[in-house]
């Protein structure tokens, strides 16, 4: 993959967007010291780019009714990785999930409404796998942007 060269103005942009996706191109250049057209070209180039690769929104799943969170590392037994997986993309409550090397193939991050939900999301996996669960306490870093190369 090729190295893009980011300088000061397109990481104020980066950093502007992932306060807020819905800033305008006005604010975008404010903040990067550039026009509002000139900081939409840059927008676009870093789509383009692939660095920017969406815009989002955070949704509140306790605004939703889910009180807790559980890490969940999944081991498929012999021959079941086809079948965890799709079960894992068929769960709704399953809202990232990564496959890693080691022992396990999957982590999973889930939904709870209470720690009794956590036997119904996990049942149906009992007979395809080994799970190793733990309940989220609390979030000490949030999801953010790796360190920009030259910033280290």
């Amino acid at each position: 993959m090729k190295k893009v060269a980011l300088d000061a103005r397109d990481r104020a942009i980066i950093d502007e967007l992932l306060k807020d996706s819905r800033a305008s191109q006005q604010n975008l250049g404010k903040r990067a010291g550039i026009t509002g057209p000139a900081a939409r070209e840059r927008v676009r180039r870093l789509e383009d780019e692939g660095i920017i690769e969406a815009f989002t929104i955070d949704v509140s799943a306790k605004s939703l009714g889910y009180a807790l969170e559980a890490i969940v590392r999944i081991e498929p037994l012999p021959g079941k990785l086809h079948i965890v997986e799709r079960a894992l993309q068929e769960t709704p409550e399953v809202v990232q999930c990564d496959t890693v090397t080691g022992d396990d193939c999957f982590i999973a991050r889930m939904v709870l409404r209470d720690i009794q939900d956590l036997n119904r999301l996990l049942d149906p996996l009992h007979d395809k796998a080994r799970t190793n669960t733990s309940i989220v306490k609390g979030n000490p870093v949030r999801p953010r942007r790796p360190p920009f190369l030259n910033e280290q």
